[in-house]
Order: structure tokens, then sequence, then C-alpha cells
């Protein structure tokens, strides 16, 4: 699983709070937002907060799609500590898994 687009050239073209589509071919939804935010810390991006993500067709197979931007201005250091302090507390959870298979069992 991993993020299967947008292009490297796409993502250092793009503009101040200009959307930009992020697909992941994760099987399920928890997943590709987890990869898809952080694809976007990597990027200087944040993902617009979508709960479900569409499912797309493309010629490699389905992926699942999700909407990120360039925030305006420099966030500076403090929002740089808040992401690595979230991170270092959130990548060592076990994945939960499908709320729905959740649901089912």
């Amino acid at each position: 699983m991993s993020v299967v687009n947008p292009a490297a050239e796409a993502v250092a073209a793009l503009e101040d709070e200009q959307p930009i589509m992020v697909d992941s071919d994760a099987t399920d939804n928890a997943a590709a937002i987890s990869e898809i935010e952080a694809w976007c810390r990597q990027h200087g991006l944040r993902r617009v907060r979508e709960n479900w993500l569409r499912v797309v067709r493309t010629a490699r197979g389905p992926v699942r799609r999700g909407t990120c931007y360039r925030p305006a201005g420099d966030p500076g250091e403090e929002y740089q500590d808040f992401f690595e302090q979230v991170a270092r507390r959130v990548d060592p959870m076990p994945d939960t898994g499908s709320s729905v298979e959740q649901k089912r069992g």
C-alpha cells in the first residue's frame, strides 16, 4: 500500500491553498487516510478533513482519493513540533482495521 499519485512535479508547482488530489492504493479507508496524511506531512501539505475517501477506478485499479493543499504562509516551528508529537503518539498505535468489520464482529 502506498500513495500512487500525484507526481513530484505537480507538488513542487503547487501554490498556497491550491487543492491537489492524492491517491492511495490502500485496501480500506482508514489505512488510506493514514497514508495520505503521512505523505502530506512529508511534502509540507495538509489533508482536507474528509471522513470517507472516494474510491476511483484508474488504469492501475481502484484507489482511494483524498484532497490536500499547501497551507498559506510559513507554518512555523510550533506546527512542526505539533505534527512530530502527534506522529510519535499515533505511529506506534496498532491498526484497528475497518470500523465496518468491527461492527459486524
